[in-house]
């Protein structure tokens, strides 16, 4: 009997956001803090891409993304390698600087008081390139320990406003013992502390990132402020005029975000070389269509239906000759409906929005590698596509730890819309 082998992350892509739990906003209260500035802890912090859309001033390409009222007064990640990132790039934090530590270790004294807990706690556990191991594997129990700093919050006199999760959708299958699936497990815990919880699965590319990636996002907010209005985020990107799905598509395509890189941009030429049995596969696959002709009409901002078509046209190790192909293709080939037959070495073209790229950075499993030169992104192309701005330099020690933390990173564009649709909630505007 044939069974369906789930062998790699699931690339299926959701063409509108899927609310799992959709609460009915109650009546929030005016709390006339216009001009508060909301304190934020910083929690499996990474790089900084959630902390970095939090706090706003940024460019990314000719945008500017204003200060938002969120400051950073605590990050805290375990991985010396984002602690590096992080770190030098302290200017966008208004010098603020990263404690690395496992969290476990740290003393709830050295957190200072705060609004709002921010925290994409580590996503490996539930994604399907990560096995699903859920909340068995030790990473897993991390949400614990959020949960551990918002009691903590909740008996000093200034107690947290709210919170945002933010993880992968392979986290919506993975469950409890008794069967309930982590968010559930969350919103049943957080609103036992006295939060109303929601949450909604997002597509990164309708909120202005140039990347399909899929995002569940769980907002927990102080009882008198009421459950979420998820439908800001929408408000948000028509208001500042966000490229998106729908609207201005042409900036968040592959060949537009490739083509203004500028030339002094740090770690622009760095790319991390394939294996040889990669490059083979990249090799023999082969370029998209009219690849360096398109990049220069997108240069140009040629209109996209004066660009050929071809410039849509993806490629995958299904482009392969069969014969070109080694036992373990062959085998994928010969039984698709076994095994769904998965994009390995999904290649993503000029005129598509890139798929998510993941932390391994590898060929199998992420759109990482280049439309039409046989290597990987460069580390700029994926902070780009990622839409970290061109200035935040990526530092690193080996060079597979610079695409890691890229590929952990919550976009930055992502993280200044969900702030902007929080404070819009919160104030009630």
């Amino acid at each position: 009997m044939k069974q369906d082998i789930d062998i790699l992350e699931d690339t299926t892509l959701v063409e509108e956001p899927q609310i799992l739990i959709d609460f009915k906003s109650t009546k929030k209260q005016n709390i006339k803090c216009l001009n508060k500035t909301y304190k934020v802890v910083s929690l499996f912090s990474g790089c900084g891409g959630l902390d970095l859309g939090f706090n706003g001033g940024f460019t990314f390409r000719s945008r500017f993304f204003e200060k938002n009222k969120f400051k950073i007064e605590f990050a805290n990640d375990i991985d010396p390698a984002a602690e590096h990132v992080y770190n030098a790039n302290k200017d966008f934090f208004n010098n603020h600087k990263l404690h690395c530590d496992d969290i476990k270790n740290v003393n709830y004294n050295e957190i200072p008081d705060f609004d709002f807990l921010i925290a994409g706690f580590p996503c490996q556990p539930f994604s399907n390139a990560g096995l699903r191991k859920g909340i068995n594997d030790e990473r897993g129990n991390l949400f614990e320990e959020c949960e551990n700093i918002l009691k903590e919050g909740l008996k000093r006199k200034n107690r947290p406003m709210g919170f945002v999760f933010e993880n992968v959708k392979g986290i919506m299958s993975s469950k409890m013992p008794n069967g309930t699936t982590i968010p559930d497990e969350i919103v049943k815990r957080t609103e036992k502390l006295g939060f109303k919880t929601c949450y909604k699965l997002l597509k990164t590319s309708n909120y202005g990132v140039p990347t399909n990636r899929q995002r569940l996002i769980i907002i927990g907010l102080r009882k008198d402020l009421g459950y979420f209005d998820f439908s800001l985020f929408d408000q948000i990107v028509t208001e500042y005029n966000l490229p998106n799905e729908t609207d201005n598509r042409y900036e968040l395509l592959l060949g537009s975000v490739l083509s203004d890189i500028p030339q002094n941009a740090p770690q622009k030429n760095d790319y991390w070389k394939y294996s040889p049995g990669g490059q083979y596969m990249v090799d023999k696959i082969g370029p998209c269509k009219n690849g360096k002709e398109s990049l220069e009409k997108f240069k140009n901002k040629i209109p996209i239906s004066k660009i050929s078509s071809t410039i849509s046209e993806g490629k995958s190790w299904k482009n392969m000759n069969p014969i070109d192909m080694n036992e373990r293709f062959r085998k994928i080939w010969d039984n698709p409906q076994i095994y769904r037959a998965p994009n390995f070495y999904r290649r993503f073209a000029l005129g598509e929005i890139n798929g998510t790229i993941t932390a391994s950075a590898q060929p199998e499993n992420c759109g990482i590698t280049h439309p039409f030169e046989n290597r990987r992104f460069t580390i700029r192309e994926i902070a780009r596509i990622q839409s970290f701005p061109d200035d935040f330099d990526f530092p690193y020690k080996t060079i597979a730890n610079a695409y890691k933390v890229i590929g952990n990173a919550v976009p930055p564009i992502f993280g200044w819309v969900i702030a902007k649709a929080l404070t819009k909630h919160i104030e009630n505007e």
